[in-house]
């Protein structure tokens, strides 16, 4: 039997915008979860006194469903088991996959006794018509993977000998995609298969067949550039070249289109720089981070470990994403800081990500790019070391682990 996570986070959410005029769209990489919450939101409901009659939940997956046939068919279906003079609770999981479904929606919408939700397995969703016919209607949620505290739950109660820091370092390669380890119950290659199929999946259904892309071949070698290249700047142009000096020959309008693919796909983000001192963005040379290390570790078959820092940055780049309203990598002079973070009042932190600086070289060359910024804004190094937290010069240097399970 499948073990369900609570998804606090994303749970508490849904219940703030309970019964508010506004549609509830909820977006993320396939099998991140967006189903289950949308399920454990109804039975919620269930649970506070909202009849089965009310809450109608379609999934746009399901054969069954979309045998319901055009948008008329469905919306006609819909509204004819509404339940008259009350709130009814309408769940649309992958409404992308239904044609012109944002004029169902809008239909929807506009009744005064639904309550719409909507999930999508790309950006697309959000962009041209549904912009257009929706603009101040709807507010995206967007959801990742399993965060470390979520994980550690999960892990520690089939594994309660299991420290946190131990949970940490199979999670930094192995990542959060709850169904994984679910497989992982029954055996580590089909656990492997399984997330082979869901990659395999979003490419062939959120991008090859979406944008009826015919160079497949090119594309995925993109696809294993990127995922080779995470933490690391890079251009179109620079992927572009590369390829081509190994054979492969890409116009770089060509590799951005791809990227971006990647990226709207949810496979992928994008990271820009941000000059701290000019306070502001800068055009070339963004990063790239992996909505999930295991996605990598299936596809090229790779042993993690040797990249280990990158994929510790990897997952504090995502937390950073649940915690804060923008994220960048940050340039001062000639030096770089790996993130600079933006909160929700507007107030900035700075991030610098280390496995160890246990050696003193080590220590004074993360430090340098955080000493170098003069403004009075919080500054963090989050390591794996385990020494009391010091200070130097104003600069917190915190176990990643404490700050996982912190607020910081």
């Amino acid at each position: 039997m499948q073990q369900l996570i609570e998804r606090k986070q994303y749970m508490q959410v849904l219940r703030n915008l309970k019964d508010q005029n506004i549609i509830k769209v909820i977006t993320g990489v396939r099998r991140c979860g967006k189903s289950t919450l949308l399920q454990m939101f109804a039975d919620e409901l269930l649970q506070n006194g909202v009849v089965q009659e009310q809450i109608q939940f379609y999934n746009f997956e399901d054969l069954d469903t979309q045998a319901l046939g055009d948008i008329f068919q469905i919306h006609t279906h819909i509204k004819n088991k509404l339940v008259a003079d009350k709130m009814n609770y309408i769940f649309l999981d992958e409404i992308q996959n239904v044609k012109e479904f944002q004029r169902l929606v809008d239909s929807l919408f506009i009744k005064k006794n639904c309550d719409v939700y909507i999930t999508g397995s790309n950006a697309y969703m959000l962009s041209g018509e549904l912009a257009t016919l929706l603009t101040g209607r709807y507010i995206e949620t967007s959801i990742l993977p399993l965060q470390f505290i979520e994980y550690y739950e999960f892990i520690a109660a089939k594994s309660p000998n299991l420290s946190k820091s131990e949970s940490l370092a199979v999670y930094i390669t192995e990542g959060g995609v709850p169904e994984y380890f679910n497989q992982k119950n029954i055996s580590q290659s089909q656990a492997d298969e399984f997330m082979r199929s869901v990659l395999n999946t979003i490419i062939e259904k959120d991008i090859f067949t979406r944008l009826d892309i015919r160079d497949k071949h090119n594309f995925n070698k993109i696809i294993d550039f990127a995922f080779d290249s995470v933490g690391s700047f890079v251009s179109p142009r620079s992927i572009s070249d590369t390829l081509r000096t190994h054979g492969t020959i890409v116009d770089k309008e060509a590799v951005a289109r791809y990227l971006d693919a990647l990226c709207d796909a949810f496979l992928l983000y994008k990271v820009p720089r941000y000059e701290i001192k000019g306070k502001g963005l800068l055009q070339t040379l963004n990063k790239y981070y992996l909505v999930d290390p295991c996605f990598r570790k299936v596809r090229l078959k790779r042993n993690m470990q040797p990249d280990r820092t990158h994929w510790l940055e990897n997952m504090v780049y995502l937390e950073l994403l649940r915690r804060y309203r923008d994220v960048y990598i940050g340039k001062i002079d000639n030096k770089e800081v790996d993130f600079v973070v933006t909160d929700y009042e507007g107030y900035t932190s700075y991030y610098q990500v280390a496995w160890t600086t246990m050696n003193e070289e080590t220590l004074e060359r993360e430090l340098a790019s955080l000493k170098a910024i003069k403004d009075s804004s919080p500054k963090y190094l989050l390591t794996m070391d385990v020494d009391f937290n010091p200070v130097y010069d104003g600069i917190r240097k915190l176990n990643i682990v404490d700050w996982l399970f912190s607020n910081q």
